[in-house]
C-alpha cells in the first residue's frame, strides 16, 4: 500500500537523516514531518477543545479548572482513537511485512505510526505538564508507547505495530464513559450499555489480544537473538511488560468502579429499610 501523506521536503530529510541514523531510526527521516505535524494537530485540538465543547455541551462551563483540562485531554484522545482505529483496520490489507516480521518496512504503516508517535509525543509532554492531575501511570504509558513506535523506524517489528495500536479500539468507549460522568448522566442506561461494551472490548483487545501479541513479539525476538540487538530486545521487553501491567491495573480499577456502583444501590435500599423500621 502507498504512503498516506506526501514525503518531507528533500532539504529537511537530508538535514535530519544523519541525526536519526545515529539513533538507529533510519526510516524516520521519511516520516519525521508527520510526527511533528500530528503533535501540532493534537495540541491545536487541545487548545480549541474549550470553544468546541462549551458550544455543544453547556455542562462544560460548570466544570472546575482541573476537570476542564481532563475533558480537553479526553477530547483529543477521542479524535485520535477513532482516527487510528480506522487506519489500523485498513492496515490488515497490507501484507508486505509478513515476509519479514522483524525488520520489514512499509511506507503506509510508517505514516500511520507517525500519527501515533505524534499523539504519544503530545501525550507524554501533556501528562508530564499535568502530572499532578493524571499521575505517573499516564506519563509512563506515553513514554513506553512512544519509545516502542519510534524504534519501529529502525525498522524493527513494524509488522507488530498494528497489533498494539488495536488497543485503541477500547479508548472511544472509555472516553464516552468519562464524558457521561461529567455530563451528569452517571448511572443511566446509556452509561450502563457503554460500560458493558467497554469492559468487553477492553478485556479482549488489551488483555487477551495484548498478551497474545506480546507473546508473538517475544517469540520472534527470542528465536532471532543472533540478529536482534540486545538493547532493542530489552527496550521492547520492558515497554511491553509495563504496558501489560498498566492494562491489568486499569482493568482492575474499572471492575472495582463497577463493583462500587453496583453496591451503592444496595446500600441505598438497606438504608431505606433501616429508616422504615426506625419510624
Amino acid at each position: 500500500m502507498k504512503s498516506i501523506f506526501p514525503g518531507p521536503p528533500s532539504l529537511i530529510q537530508t538535514w535530519i537523516a544523519p541525526y536519526l541514523a545515529t539513533l538507529n531510526m533510519y526510516e524516520l527521516s521519511k516520516h519525521f514531518h508527520i510526527v511533528l505535524g500530528a503533535s501540532l494537530f493534537y495540541q491545536l485540538l487541545f487548545i480549541f477543545s474549550p470553544f468546541i465543547s462549551k458550544r455543544f455541551f453547556t455542562s462544560y462551563l460548570t466544570l472546575n479548572y482541573s476537570t476542564r483540562i481532563k475533558w480537553d485531554v479526553h477530547f483529543v484522545s477521542m479524535v485520535q482513537s477513532i482516527l487510528i482505529s480506522y487506519l489500523v483496520l485498513r492496515c490488515y490489507q497490507d501484507d508486505k511485512l509478513k515476509e519479514d516480521r522483524l525488520f520489514g518496512y512499509s511506507a503506509y504503516r510508517g505514516d500511520i505510526y507517525s500519527l501515533a508517535c505524534g499523539y504519544f509525543l503530545w501525550d507524554t509532554i501533556t501528562s508530564f505538564r499535568y502530572i499532578s492531575l493524571f499521575g505517573i501511570a499516564f506519563y509512563l504509558h506515553g513514554m513506553a508507547a512512544l519509545s516502542v513506535f519510534l524504534f519501529s523506524y529502525k525498522p524493527f517489528l513494524m509488522y507488530y505495530g498494528t497489533a498494539f495500536l488495536a488497543f485503541e479500539f477500547s479508548t472511544p468507549f472509555l472516553n464516552i464513559h468519562w464524558f457521561l460522568d461529567k455530563l451528569q448522566m452517571s448511572g443511566g442506561l446509556c452509561q450502563l450499555i457503554n460500560g458493558i461494551i467497554l469492559l468487553i472490548v477492553f478485556f479482549f483487545v488489551r488483555i487477551i489480544w495484548g498478551l497474545y501479541a506480546a507473546f508473538n513479539v517475544f517469540s520472534d525476538i527470542y528465536y532471532n537473538l543472533n540478529v536482534v540487538p540486545l538493547y532493542l530486545a530489552l527496550i521492547y521487553l520492558t515497554a511491553n511488560i509495563l504496558l501489560n501491567i498498566l492494562n491489568f491495573y486499569w482493568y482492575y480499577k474499572m471492575l472495582n468502579a463497577l463493583k462500587k456502583r453496583l453496591e451503592s444501590p444496595k446500600n441505598c435500599i438497606k438504608m431505606h429499610k433501616m429508616s422504615m423500621t426506625n419510624t
